[in-house]
């Protein structure tokens, strides 16, 4: 494990819950940054923005720049040049909105939409969950950013995406097309042309179905910690193989 040259956090669960930084890991990441370490953090949150990552990183001292923030968000920008998309009708925040529009010119309409887009909505109202339907029952096929059921907070566990999408399955009776988080292929070939392939890497998180499964997919160490979703039950450990356990993030940084 010391060989390692890229490590990969998810960031809710596992860096920190809200605002709190979890067993001092901010040091164990300050103190790799400074070895040479690539240092990137992931993250399946839709309802903030690249900006607000930077900042809220920045404000815990931990070592960041735009670069090493991975989110739904750059793959939906990736995609959207890569395809062309010209006018989506987005379910989100602002935060989202503007910076899609800023980096593809991508027009936020519910006029003759290409698709629609299913994000962690924090202004979710429903006026749009009606034009979304709407939309979806004509034919628009939508896609989400990612397929998390709950955001933890330090207040318990708080809708997320996810559970905003299988509302609108529910009501329509249609699947979403595909999604831009993690697991998914979208986001694995992403991470595969942003992070070297050359060097070894790891992925750190508390999910074994998103965290752990992406790491597999991009051919990388994994590494599940318990101050998550993941508690070291029995039955969650019939779910993984190849997948190392610790306490916290702290005790596994301490070993590289």
């Amino acid at each position: 494990m010391k060989d390692i040259d890229n490590i990969i956090l998810d960031l809710d669960g596992t860096v920190y819950v809200d605002n709190k930084i979890i067993n001092k890991s901010d040091i164990e990441i300050r103190r790799l940054a400074k070895k040479g370490k690539s240092i990137y953090y992931l993250t399946n949150n839709t309802s903030k923005n690249t900006k607000h990552y930077v900042n809220k990183l920045n404000n815990l001292n931990l070592p960041v720049s735009t670069n090493s923030i991975i989110s739904p968000i750059h793959v939906m920008i990736d995609w959207i040049k890569k395809n062309n998309i010209k006018c989506v009708y987005i379910l989100g925040v602002q935060e989202l909105i503007d910076e899609l529009k800023e980096k593809t010119g991508v027009a936020n309409s519910s006029k003759n939409p290409e698709l629609i887009i299913v994000a962690f909505d924090k202004e979710l109202t429903y006026q749009k969950l009606e034009t979304a339907c709407e939309l979806i029952n004509k034919g628009v096929p939508y896609y989400l950013t990612h397929i998390d059921i709950f955001c933890p907070t330090l207040k318990g566990n708080m809708p997320d995406c996810g559970a905003i999408g299988m509302l609108i399955e529910k009501t329509t009776g249609k699947k979403s097309i595909n999604n831009f988080g993690k697991p998914s292929d979208l986001m694995t070939d992403y991470i595969n042309k942003i992070v070297d392939k050359d060097h070894n890497k790891i992925v750190v998180g508390d999910r074994i179905h998103t965290d752990i499964e992406l790491g597999k997919k991009i051919g990388a160490e994994t590494v599940l910690v318990c101050t998550g979703e993941y508690q070291n039950s029995k039955n969650d450990n019939l779910k993984i193989n190849n997948t190392q356990i610790y306490n916290t993030l702290t005790d596994y940084l301490l070993t590289i």
